[in-house]
């Protein structure tokens, strides 16, 4: 410090009078001016500097007065005091704040060091007061003037920090510090490297969601286990849709290792995965396990609660076609075998009506339109050829949902759509890129709500599911909504009919709803181009087998289709021939009927389970019936 002293007016002998301030500071820091042994009262006070003149009155109590300051710009500042014996005068000068700077240790600010973990920090980035630097998910902000730490977690890795302050993210986003509660969609690398700086600064809790899967599940307090279910629905995570991340299966992984060394550890970590992300891979099995363990424990009451959510559960999840591929297999060996029975049964009538054209084979080639009037379904009755065209469409349409289910489902359980959430950048990119059908436009609805309401609404009222109903808000449409789903507990909470076990949320999306939506877009590419569709399947046949199996298909179709345009041939049929033929295929002796057909499918099942070794109980019993049947007409004939 230095001591002014005042000097006489008009020559006079200074009075002791002094203005004190400090000779110089750093921008930011309070300029502190004392005066004293001054007269008392009100006296005008000016400080000159680079921003300016500033003009304010001081008021002298006691001899004495204190005023801070803070200037904002670095330079040289002049203070002057006007008395009544004359003006007091000093000058300070304002040195620029001190860059912080990035050391192997920390970083240096001007009240000290603060210590940092190694690794790759971008940063510092200084707004006002604060300095910003950030490593991966990680985003520490301190003071300039005091110590004291913030830490911000970002949804995704940091690229770079910009004045803002805000951060650019992976995947070319950008969002302001603090950063908004959105889903996580950083990657386990992500995690795995933000473990490490957990584990050195130890911010305070709570944390976001994401944070907890970097710890050991089962150090997991219930105040974290809160903490991480409450953050997981205010960043618009739903029950409804599909949690594929590691973190969720290392918390149901470590619940089943501890039912026998931790068991109330385990009832806690298996109670929030129930909560809050109840769809993870193969969750239904372990719900069940843990209710029964809770059965063993002596907690039936605990058990019932993980039982009757694996029935709701079971409703949000895609039907289950688990059935589909031996019916496949049933319906087309019941189409081969009513095939192959209609080729013998009339292949003598046809070879009789050939010899006049070149034979078989020879009459496609001397008379070939003749001979497609002598096709072997040309001389099948009406009935007989329509039952072949309906197993034939039955067959290649199961064989089609076979493979836009398995399509379907592989999109569902992978990349944006694994983040039990529609809100993500990610999962909002995708569905702008689906075509625009009433479903997929209440789905992108949805997930523009929280940040485009207007453009949200518009969407959701061209969609007829009960979700986008119950979201207009207004009292037909939630109606509606309730009309068409009843026990839809966000619907019910929504009109104040109670809730289910989730609580009361807002409407939205369910894995059934995802899985709807994205068939009818699958169907739609179907018809749009159906070779290419078709050959991108995820069907059991090789892939160099898939064209030809196409083809086989469709001039399968368009040869059942020719022969309803042909008449139908007569030619009398050997009885000891018919007979011989009839015997061998079950139903044969009324496809007409329903009994017939029943015969032949239960046949075609029987013997797909004598080829996967289950035993050839269904097919004696098929032929059993059909040789009964055949008894009794020859009976009845005779």
């Amino acid at each position: 410090m230095r001591v002014l002293p005042a000097l006489a007016f008009l020559g006079l002998v200074a009075l002791g009078q002094t203005l004190i301030l400090p000779e110089r500071i750093q921008v930011g820091e309070p300029l502190l001016l004392q005066g004293k042994d001054l007269p008392q009262g009100r006296f005008p006070l000016r400080v000159e500097g680079p921003e300016g003149v500033q003009s304010q009155e001081v008021a002298v109590q006691g001899g004495a007065f204190r005023l801070e300051l803070v200037p904002k710009a670095p330079g040289e500042y002049r203070v002057q005091l006007s008395l009544p014996g004359g003006p007091l005068e000093g000058r300070v000068s304002v040195l620029p704040a001190a860059a912080p700077e990035l050391t192997p240790e920390g970083v240096r600010l001007p009240w000290g060091l603060l210590p940092l973990p190694p690794g790759a920090w971008l940063g510092p980035l200084v707004q006002g007061e604060k300095v910003y630097l950030a490593q991966g998910l990680l985003v520490v902000e301190a003071s300039l003037k005091a110590p004291g730490v913030r830490f911000h977690f970002a949804p995704a890795r940091v690229l770079a920090l910009r004045p803002g302050p805000e951060a650019l993210l992976e995947g070319e986003r950008v969002l302001s510090i603090p950063f908004p509660l959105v889903p996580f969609e950083g990657s386990e690398k992500d995690l795995e490297a933000l473990r490490p700086l957990l584990e050195a600064l130890t911010p305070p809790k709570p944390w976001p969601y994401f944070a907890y899967w970097t710890q050991d599940p089962a150090s997991l307090t219930l105040e974290d286990l809160e903490a991480y279910g409450q953050d997981l629905l205010a960043r618009h995570h739903r029950p409804e849709l599909f949690f594929g991340l590691t973190g969720v299966r290392r918390m149901a992984e470590v619940s089943r290792a501890l039912r026998t060394q931790d068991p109330e550890q385990a009832f806690l970590l298996a109670e929030a995965l129930l909560r809050y992300t109840p769809l993870f891979p193969d969750s239904l099995v372990f719900f069940r396990e843990t209710a029964e363990f809770l059965e063993a424990q002596g907690h039936p009451a605990r058990a019932l609660r993980f039982r009757e959510a694996e029935k709701v559960l079971r409703t949000w999840l895609p039907p289950d076609l688990s059935f589909l591929p031996p019916v496949l297999w049933t319906l087309g060996l019941a189409y081969l075998g009513l095939f192959l029975y209609l080729f013998a049964f009339y292949l003598p009538a046809q070879l009789r009506d050939l010899r006049a054209l070149g034979g078989y084979l020879g009459g496609f080639w001397r008379h070939p339109l003749l001979r497609l009037r002598h096709l072997h379904l040309a001389y099948a009755s009406l009935g007989e050829r329509l039952l072949a065209l309906l197993l034939l469409l039955a067959l290649g349409s199961g064989f089609l949902l076979y493979g836009l289910d398995a399509q379907v489902r592989s999109r569902l359980l992978a990349p944006p759509l694994d983040r039990g959430s529609l809100r993500t950048q990610a999962a909002l990119d995708w569905l702008r890129t689906l075509p625009p059908t009433p479903g997929t436009r209440a789905l992108l609805g949805y997930a523009l709500l929280p940040q485009a309401p207007k453009e949200a609404k518009v969407l959701l009222q061209e969609a007829s599911w009960p979700f986008a109903l119950a979201l207009r808000g207004d009292e037909a449409s939630l109606k509606e909504a309730y009309g068409k789903a009843p026990l839809e507990g966000p619907i019910r909470s929504t009109l104040g009919l109670g809730q289910d076990p989730w609580g009361a949320r807002e409407p939205g999306p369910s894995q059934r709803t995802l899985y709807l939506a994205l068939l009818q877009v699958e169907l739609g590419h179907f018809l749009e181009d159906p070779l290419r569709t078709f050959l991108d399947l995820p069907t059991p046949l090789p892939d160099g087998a898939k064209p030809w199996v196409f083809l086989g298909l469709l001039l399968l179709l368009l040869y059942h289709l020719l022969t309803f345009l042909l008449p139908r041939r007569k030619g009398a049929i050997p009885p000891a021939w018919a007979l011989g033929v009839r015997l061998l295929v079950p139903g044969s002796l009324g496809f007409a009927g329903g009994v017939g057909l029943a015969l032949l499918l239960l046949a075609a099942y029987g013997l797909l389970n004598l080829l996967q070794d289950r035993g050839p109980s269904l097919l004696l019993l098929a032929y059993g019936l059909h040789l009964l049947g055949v008894v009794w007409s020859l009976r009845r004939t005779a």
